[in-house]
């Protein structure tokens, strides 16, 4: 029996585990401009303006937690909020998924400059293997997330959550079977694939990725 609601969870929970980019855990400081190091790149670790980071293992409060990337060079990542933090090792910076979100059936106010993320669970078709009772039922649904990210910024931000996306669901991944038994797979013959870069709502632009997902269970009816 097809259990839309399950499959959408289990795409969700898949999403929740996004890496964009990370500096590992390293040795960094902090100053009223944001984050620096003297060793390493910013740049190189793939950090870039229009992202939002997820700082931890700063000793000043206020330079942990969510903050958006206004500016980077390879020592430098600019951001508002930060305070004087003396370089300590065992600090990391990351990049995941937008704590701005408007899932289903959910509106969400995005905030500038900081990005933010919308789902679409898009049922797809589903068609029968047979015609016996306990024929194979099979449907197509499709998972289609769109990044908001600040207009007139570099494209590197957008296009860097993008390949995100579409490393993070490869064609013919399988997740988690449902409780069902149901088992549930990133298609390879219609593998994901990204959109062009639009302009959003006011102040934003939009990178759409669709995951095509294919999955197979009994038909009770």
């Amino acid at each position: 029996m097809i259990d839309h609601g399950a499959m959408q969870q289990c795409m969700r929970d898949r999403l929740f585990t996004l890496s964009v980019c990370s500096t590992g855990s390293t040795t960094l400081a902090a100053t009223t401009a944001g984050y620096t190091r003297t060793t390493g790149s910013f740049i190189t670790d793939g950090f870039a303006v229009g992202m939002e980071l997820f700082a931890s293992g700063f000793a000043k409060a206020a330079n942990n937690g969510r903050k958006t990337i206004t500016d980077v060079t390879d020592t430098l990542i600019s951001c508002d909020g930060c305070v004087a933090d003396v370089a300590t090792i065992g600090r990391t910076l990351f990049v995941g998924i937008p704590a701005g979100r408007a899932m289903e059936n959910m509106f969400y106010e995005p905030v500038s400059p900081a990005p933010w993320l919308e789902e679409q669970y898009i049922p797809g078709p589903q068609y029968l293997g047979g015609i016996s009772e306990f024929a194979r039922i099979s449907v197509e649904p499709q998972y289609a997330i769109r990044i908001h990210v600040k207009e007139y910024t570099s494209t590197r931000a957008a296009h860097a959550y993008a390949t995100a996306l579409l490393n993070l669901f490869p064609p013919a991944l399988v997740l988690t079977a449902l409780p069902n038994g149901d088992v549930l797979k990133v298609r390879a013959d219609l593998g994901p694939f990204r959109g062009q870069l639009l302009p959003s709502r006011p102040g934003f632009v939009v990178v759409p990725v669709t995951i095509p997902f294919r999955l197979h269970s009994i038909n009770l009816v």
